[in-house]
């Protein structure tokens, strides 16, 4: 979790539990890849690993299981915590080499290290034969392009189970990195029905006159796959604000 440890939903359950109308879907989710040696609450924007389109990342099979480069990071960072909720023991690995650093936000922990493939993967309990056929098979999958981590470059992989379609560059500069990952689940699609008056919907009847929502209380209202960086605060920031003045006036 990686806000409070009380955020544990009460409020919505209550609300589901009294017949207000839910929305979005509970399968969907703001979840991002975050260090798995993170504490398990509170970690912050700093345990969130950034590293993921300027490598790889791995499952603890030492197979990729997801395209790394599909869009643009801040399109597509939450998307990776439910990713890595459904490989084996719920874990990944992003795996990078020299030419990734610097070039993304640091984390508040380091990167496991080594001047070879054979040892990161023992550093990181994985079959180094297993994460050596995956680099070596991705390395000579690559169409060589003009590498630009700011742009959706030219630089991609054909013939794999699953290409990368931007930013890929061969592992092949020492020393190289792996972060451990796990889910770092934000908030859950989830939520209560609400009008644009931000009024909690009845499941049956009309809407609450007393009872407002914003945020991420009601945010399946706005998100159904995907998300964008930033739309949970403009959720926030609107719907707050349009219920403010909405409880105001029914108070006044």
């Amino acid at each position: 979790m990686r806000g409070t440890p009380y955020n544990k939903g009460n409020i919505l359950r209550q609300l589901l539990d009294a017949k207000f109308k839910q929305v979005g879907d509970p399968g969907q989710c703001h979840a991002v890849a975050i260090d798995g040696r993170a504490p398990a609450y509170d970690g912050g924007i700093v345990s969130r690993v950034d590293s993921v389109p300027l490598g790889i990342v791995v499952n603890n099979e030492g197979k990729r299981f997801f395209d790394e480069g599909e869009d643009f990071w801040p399109k597509r960072y939450a998307i990776w915590g439910r990713l890595i909720a459904a490989q084996p023991d719920q874990i990944g690995y992003a795996i990078t080499d020299a030419k990734a650093d610097g070039l993304f936000m640091p984390t508040v922990l380091p990167a496991l290290k080594s001047t070879t493939i054979d040892d990161l993967a023992r550093q990181i309990d994985i079959p180094a034969d297993s994460l050596l056929k995956t680099i070596n098979e991705f390395n000579s999958a690559i169409v060589s392009g003009s590498f630009d981590h700011q742009a959706l470059d030219g630089c991609l992989t054909e013939g794999l189970p699953i290409n990368k379609s931007h930013w890929a560059r061969q592992i092949d500069t020492p020393p190289y990195s792996a972060y451990p990952l796990r889910p770092g689940i934000t908030f859950t699609y989830l939520g209560v029905a609400v009008d644009d008056r931000a009024r909690v919907q009845v499941e049956r009847g009309n809407p609450s006159e007393n009872i407002f929502a914003a945020g991420e209380m009601m945010a399946g209202n706005i998100l159904g796959r995907g998300y964008l960086a930033g739309i949970g605060m403009t959720i926030g920031i609107v719907f707050g604000r349009i219920a403010g003045r909405e409880a105001a006036r029914h108070a006044s």
